[in-house]
């Protein structure tokens, strides 16, 4: 009877597995994972005061949903950017974005995008107060291309330029002039599964 039990367990199991397996299709939308390499630059708007440049580390995910030629990203960038002048002066930044990519037939695209930045903490040497939390909106240019390396997944080489546009951050230690930045992606993608439900 035990062993009855387990065979029916054992069929019910395979047959629940095998029928979700079989109701997802690949779609031809697209997630990343991308690591990558940032430069920002917050010009301040004193005479003879130095730039502030900080560079670090980025970690981005993003979806794409394919529009036929138009891949509209969103994507959620965590940043660790080191100040040029002084290693113990860190910032953490994460930054949602939404993207409109044109892609090409060869796997290229290009685009422009929006995003939000906040800079989450900062780690500041001794005695030096860390600087006040604040969201910036930032217009991107975005440009990569993608490669089919398997089936179904994508190297990504990715290059994006940013231009902030409210400069709240750093407002509290000078009055900004300008306040750009640059960053070189390396990615894997893959297309996504739909359940057809």
């Amino acid at each position: 009877m035990v062993k009855k039990l387990l065979l029916c367990i054992l069929a019910l199991c395979m047959a629940c597995m095998t029928t979700g397996l079989q109701a997802q299709e690949l779609t031809d939308d697209v997630a990343f994972l991308r690591v990558g390499y940032q430069w920002n630059t917050v010009e301040f708007d004193v005479s003879g005061m130095d730039d502030l440049e900080n560079n670090g580390v980025a970690i981005e995910g993003e979806y794409n949903l394919n529009l036929g030629g138009w891949l509209l990203g969103v994507s959620l960038e965590w940043a660790r950017l080191v100040n040029d002048d002084d290693s113990d002066l860190v910032f953490y930044y994460l930054s949602p974005m939404i993207s409109l990519k044109f892609l090409s037939a060869g796997g290229l695209y290009i685009g422009p995008g929006i995003s939000a930045r906040y800079m989450m903490s900062a780690d500041t040497p001794s005695g030096v107060d860390e600087p006040d939390k604040e969201v910036d909106l930032w217009v991107n240019a975005v440009a990569g291309w993608m490669a089919p390396i398997a089936e179904a997944v994508y190297l990504d080489v990715q290059a994006r330029f940013g231009w902030n546009l409210t400069k709240n951050q750093f407002e509290d230690v000078a009055d900004i002039d300008n306040n750009y930045d640059y960053a070189v992606y390396v990615g894997i993608g893959t297309r996504t599964r739909s359940t057809g439900i």
